[in-house]
C-alpha cells in the first residue's frame, strides 16, 4: 500500500470511529435522559444513592465513597465565584486543614446542575482551581433532578436575555457519613474554619457512623 493511500486509510478509519463514538454517545445520553432513575434514600431524611459522571467521563456511584465522609454541594461552573466558588474553596481549604491523617477521609463533592454547559473538560478545569481533594460530577437532567431532590437541593433554571440562563445553587452543604448516613449540613456560606470545626466534631464523635 502506497504511503498516501495508507494515510488516507487511517484518516477514514479514524473518522468512522469518531462518528460511531459520537452516535453511541448521543443515543447513550438520550437513553440516560429517558430511562427510569432507580434511586434510594436508604432511609435518610436527606441524601441517598446516586449514579453520576465524574470529570474523567467515568460512572460514579455513592457506594464508591463508602469508608469516607462526603461533603456534597450542588451548583454549576457558571455560578459566580462569590457564591459557588467561595463555597468550594471553603470546603477544599477546610478539609485540607484537617491534616494529612484525616483529609483523605473526607471528599468534597461538587455536583453540577448544568450538564449542557458543564462538560467533563469544563468540570476538570473547575476542580483544579480548588486543589486535589475536590471531586466533580454531573449527569443527565433526569438523574440530576432526582439526585437534587434526594439532597434537598434546588433544580431551578432562571432564564435571562438572549438565551442566557443560570441554575440556582444549593444553600447548604450536605454531609454524609462513611456508612452513607445523613450526618448533617452546613450553610453554603460556611468558612473553611467552619468546615474544619464541623468535620472534626463529627469525626471525633463516639459510636459508629
Amino acid at each position: 500500500m502506497m504511503r498516501n493511500e495508507r494515510d488516507r486509510f487511517f484518516v477514514i478509519v479514524g473518522l468512522v470511529i469518531l462518528t460511531v463514538s459520537s452516535i453511541a454517545g448521543y443515543f447513550g445520553y438520550r437513553y440516560s435522559s429517558n430511562a427510569p432513575v432507580p434511586l434510594t434514600t436508604y432511609g435518610n431524611p436527606v441524601g441517598g444513592s446516586f449514579r453520576l459522571i465524574n470529570g474523567a467521563d467515568g460512572s460514579v456511584m455513592d457506594t464508591d465513597f463508602r469508608g469516607r465522609w462526603m461533603m456534597i454541594y450542588f451548583g454549576d461552573t457558571h455560578c459566580p465565584d462569590t457564591v459557588c466558588g467561595a463555597t468550594m474553596k471553603a470546603m477544599a481549604d477546610g478539609v485540607e486543614a484537617l491534616g494529612r491523617d484525616r483529609a483523605h477521609l473526607v471528599v468534597p463533592i461538587f455536583i453540577s446542575l448544568d450538564p449542557m454547559r458543564d462538560t467533563t473538560e469544563e468540570l476538570r478545569k473547575y476542580a483544579l482551581r480548588f486543589g486535589t481533594h475536590v471531586t466533580v460530577m454531573t449527569g443527565s437532567p433526569k438523574m440530576l433532578q432526582a439526585v437534587a431532590k434526594e439532597y434537598h437541593a434546588p433544580y431551578v433554571r432562571h432564564d435571562g436575555e438572549n438565551g442566557e440562563y443560570s441554575m440556582e445553587p444549593a444553600t447548604q452543604i450536605v454531609i454524609m457519613s462513611p456508612t452513607g448516613r445523613y450526618a448533617g449540613s452546613l450553610p453554603s456560606t460556611a468558612t473553611a474554619a467552619d468546615v474544619t470545626t464541623r468535620m472534626t466534631e463529627l469525626m471525633n464523635a463516639p459510636g459508629k457512623h
